[in-house]
C-alpha cells in the first residue's frame, strides 16, 4: 500500500505562477544571476523556467499539506481537534496500527495545559502535530540511546511524531511517559529562540576535533556513521561536540547541544523539577525567570468521524514573483 501511494501522480496544485514588474506586487524574489559565487566559478543568467520552478519550489514549501511527501500519503486515519484559550491545534495520525488512544488525548491535554500555562507563547508557535506512519531510523547513530520519537518545524507551527514517541514507556526523565516527555520536548524546539542567550552566556559546548587528546572518531553503534567517543570514558557524542559543564546536564541526551540541553531540561522543569535543581540551579532559574505562572487553560480534545475527516483546504492562488535582473 506505502508502495502505491509513494508511485502515485499527485494531481498540481492550484497554484498560477505570473511575474510581475511591480517589486511591491511580489510575494517571493529570486536573481537572475546569483549573487553568491564559487571560487573558480562563473555564475551563469538563469532561464525563466528554471526560476520559475525556484519559486515554485519555495511556495510549495511554505505549509506541510503542500509538500509531496505528506500529500502522497493521502487521508489520515484519526484527525483530534484541541482547543486552548481559543487556538486550535489539529492532530492527524496516518499510523494505522497506532491510534490515538484516550490516554494519549488526556495525556497531551496535560502537556499543553503545563506549557499553555507557564510558557503561553508557544500557543502562538504551533498548529499542527502529525503521527508518522512509519518508524525512522536513529539520525543519531544509536537506535538504542538515541531513538527517533519524533522533531519539529517552527516554519510550519508542526511538531511530528513518530510511532516510537506514542509509546507510553518511561521517558529519559523518568516521571514523565515517553510520549508526554516527547511531547514537551519537541514543543520546547518550537520556543527555544526565548531561552538560548541566556543559556549561551552561562553554558559552553566545544568540538571533539578540537581536543584530539580526549576524543576519537570511530563508527556509531548502528555502523552507518562516524562519530567521537572519549578515549577515557567511551561516552558518545552524538553530534561531535560535548559540553564543558557536563555535571550539570540532566542527563546524556541533554550534551548534545545548547537546544537539546533547553529541551530536556524544560521536561525536567514540567515533570521533575527537583531533578533539574539538583543537576542544575542555574538552568531551574532560567527557566523559572521566564515562567509565566499562569493558571492552567482549559484544554478541548474533540475526535473527528471518520468519514468527516478533512485536510487543510489548498485554495487557488496566483503567485507573484520579481526577478532581479542585472544592472546594465
Amino acid at each position: 500500500m506505502e508502495t502505491e501511494l509513494a508511485n502515485q501522480e499527485l494531481a498540481p496544485l492550484p497554484f498560477t505562477y505570473e511575474q510581475t514588474y511591480d517589486q511591491k506586487k511580489a510575494v517571493y524574489e529570486q536573481w537572475r544571476i546569483s549573487p553568491v559565487t564559487i571560487k573558480g566559478q562563473e555564475n551563469k543568467p538563469r532561464k525563466d523556467q528554471d526560476i520559475i520552478q525556484m519559486v515554485r519550489k519555495e511556495r510549495e514549501s511554505k505549509d506541510w499539506f503542500l509538500t509531496e511527501y505528506w500529500r502522497k500519503k493521502g487521508q489520515p486515519n484519526e484527525q483530534v481537534e484541541f482547543t486552548i484559550d481559543n487556538s486550535p491545534i489539529t492532530l492527524y495520525n496516518w499510523n494505522e496500527e497506532q491510534p490515538f488512544t484516550e490516554r494519549h488525548i488526556e495525556e497531551a491535554k496535560k502537556a499543553l495545559q503545563e506549557l499553555g500555562s507557564r510558557f503561553p507563547q508557544i500557543l502562538n508557535n504551533l498548529r499542527w502535530i502529525l503521527i508518522e506512519d512509519h518508524q525512522e531510523p536513529s539520525l543519531l547513530g544509536d537506535p538504542n540511546k538515541y531513538p527517533a520519537n519524533g522533531n519539529s518545524w517552527s516554519r510550519w507551527k508542526t511538531f511530528r511524531l513518530f510511532p516510537r514517541g506514542m509509546s507510553f514507556e518511561p521517558h529519559r526523565i523518568q516521571k514523565a511517559s515517553n510520549f508526554e516527555g516527547t511531547l514537551t520536548h519537541e514543543l520546547t524546539h518550537l520556543i527555544v529562540d526565548g531561552f538560548r542567550k541566556e543559556w549561551n552566556e552561562k553554558f559552553k559546548w566545544e568540538l571533539c576535533d578540537s581536543y584530539p587528546n580526549e576524543w576519537e572518531l570511530k563508527e556509531s553503534p548502528d555502523g552507518k556513521k562516524k562519530v567521537y567517543f572519549h578515549k577515557n570514558t567511551g561516552e558518545m557524542a552524538p553530534q561531535w561536540r560535548f559540553p564543558l559543564q557536563p555535571e550539570q546536564c540532566i542527563n546524556y541526551y541533554a550534551k548534545q547541544n545548547t537546544d537539546e540541553d533547553i529541551c530536556e531540561s524544560m521536561v525536567a522543569y514540567i515533570y521533575d523539577s527537583e531533578l533539574l535543581e539538583k543537576a542544575s540551579q542555574d538552568k531551574l532559574d532560567i527557566l523559572q525567570k521566564h515562567d509565566a505562572k499562569k493558571p492552567k487553560p482549559e484544554v478541548i480534545a474533540q475526535r473527528v468521524a471518520k468519514d468527516q475527516i478533512k485536510l487543510p483546504e489548498i485554495r487557488p492562488e496566483t503567485v507573484y514573483y520579481f526577478i532581479k535582473e542585472p544592472q546594465s
